[in-house]
């Protein structure tokens, strides 16, 4: 800091000009955080390993195929990652924080009180967030049910966060009486995660397009949500 600086040893010798020059440095405004070189290799080793893990499962894909996908050594996938379940794990947790994202930037406009209308915005931001993360949420989405292994304790906390909000977001609607009240919320949840998901099939189905699934489950919901916002 300025003012540590001013009374150290190596200000009391220095000459009035070299203090002013110190002083003028100190006061530029940095420049904006950008990704390092260490950032973006990071990044190139997580979209590939997302992309083969997608179309070959956990045990078809292997550290020496992630790192020829990403254009890298093998060697280099270990300066990031301590091992393939490290590596898996990451992508797993990076899927789901950005599906945490989606969620609380289309719930932050709308009141506790709206229930339907926040309902609606969840379903929205879940079927945006799987088109956009493509790879990502397919992997979450083919990955058995996380076990004890340490390597996916952190994925199974935002997994229990995002599955918490939903059912939270379902048990609302339902006091409001913006959907049926009958089913219990986790099995509403449910319900609507299977019919959502089905826009990031990974393996594609004839005549089956991720917009026309998006748009098939709004309109199964727009009967007890109401019209969506915005038409």
């Amino acid at each position: 800091m300025l003012g540590q600086h001013s009374g150290s040893a190596a200000f009391r010798g220095a000459p009035m000009s070299s203090w002013r020059w110190e002083v003028r440095m100190a006061t530029v405004p940095a420049a904006p955080d950008r990704p390092s070189k260490g950032d973006r290799t990071r990044r190139r080793l997580l979209d590939a390993a997302a992309s083969l893990l997608a179309r070959d499962g956990r045990v078809g894909v292997s550290l020496s195929g992630i790192a020829e996908a990403a254009g890298l050594r093998t060697g280099s996938v270990y300066f990031h990652f301590g091992s393939k379940d490290e590596l898996i794990a990451t992508v797993l947790e990076e899927g789901l924080r950005e599906s945490l994202r989606h969620l609380d930037d289309a719930l932050a406009p709308l009141t506790a009180a709206d229930a339907g209308a926040r309902l609606w915005a969840a379903v929205r931001a879940h079927l945006d967030a799987l088109v956009e993360l493509s790879d990502y949420a397919a992997v979450v989405l083919t990955m058995p049910e996380p076990g004890r292994d340490a390597s996916l304790a952190i994925y199974r906390v935002l997994l229990h966060r995002y599955r918490s909000r939903w059912t939270e977001l379902v048990d609302d609607a339902q006091r409001a009486g913006a959907i049926a009240a009958g089913p219990a919320p986790r099995l509403v949840r449910d319900l609507l995660f299977g019919a959502m998901n089905a826009v990031a099939d990974p393996h594609g189905r004839p005549g089956r397009t991720p917009a026309d699934c998006a748009a098939a489950v709004r309109d199964l919901l727009a009967g007890p949500l109401g019209a969506p916002p915005g038409g």
